[in-house]
């Protein structure tokens, strides 16, 4: 058993952006950039990928196997079934939602989140108000479980947590005021937003700076 299980939902077959997942930020791709920072975090006890069984993600399978990531591959369209079956073998008693568009997933953010919702003690908990692509989702094993049973429509099943959102004890919190700043986005959904977070990894690269949502949200004062 572990007390937090993250997991990081990743598909190649994005609508928007194709493939997305392997697209390369300064030498190494999108996905190995998220598991990276997360895996900075001090509460996690495990990390896995959360993929499709979809032919499609053969190619991030070999991916993963040749970074040594633990990962598994389920339901395409029902990621909630995906998340619950991933996170049988580990029986954790929480879990922190990521996915993987979002580079600059801040493990300093994601230690919060995860101290906030321990004094809460709710079902699930969130920032609010927050850059967008930092906003971790944390929750319960049970209410995944609960969720899974109970949730009927599409919406709820591709997004995994609204159903949760909606019946359970939630308790968002105000994320620290530097990163309150909801309508700036650090996610990739499309080429845009690629070419934008790739130029500011090449600046960190440069430069030998951390590539970090602090230094983002400075550079992107200039950019």
């Amino acid at each position: 058993m572990v007390d937090y299980l993250c997991i990081i939902q990743a598909r190649l077959n994005s609508s928007r952006l194709p493939a997305k997942i392997m697209l390369d930020l300064a030498g190494k791709t999108l996905i190995e950039r998220v598991y990276e920072t997360v895996s900075e975090s001090k509460k996690i006890d495990k990390i896995i990928v959360a993929t499709s069984d979809e032919g499609t993600d053969d190619i991030t399978a070999k991916k993963l196997d040749l970074l040594l990531i633990d990962y598994y591959r389920g339901d395409l369209n029902n990621v909630l079934k995906r998340f619950l079956d991933a996170s049988k073998k580990y029986n954790p008693k929480n879990i922190i939602r990521i996915t993987a568009d979002n580079p600059l997933m801040d493990s300093g953010v994601i230690d919060e989140l995860i101290s906030h919702y321990e004094q809460e003690e709710g079902e699930y908990s969130t920032f609010e108000n927050a850059v967008y692509g930092l906003s971790a989702e944390v929750f319960s094993y049970k209410s995944l479980i609960q969720a899974n049973e109970n949730a009927r429509n599409n919406y709820d099943k591709e997004h995994v947590t609204p159903y949760i959102q909606d019946k359970l004890k939630v308790k968002n919190i105000d994320i620290k005021e530097k990163y309150k700043q909801p309508n700036l986005s650090v996610t990739i959904d499309t080429l845009e937003d690629y070419i934008k977070m790739a130029k500011f990894y090449l600046y960190c690269q440069t430069n030998n700076i951390k590539s970090n949502i602090d230094n983002y949200i400075k550079w992107g004062k200039n950019a």
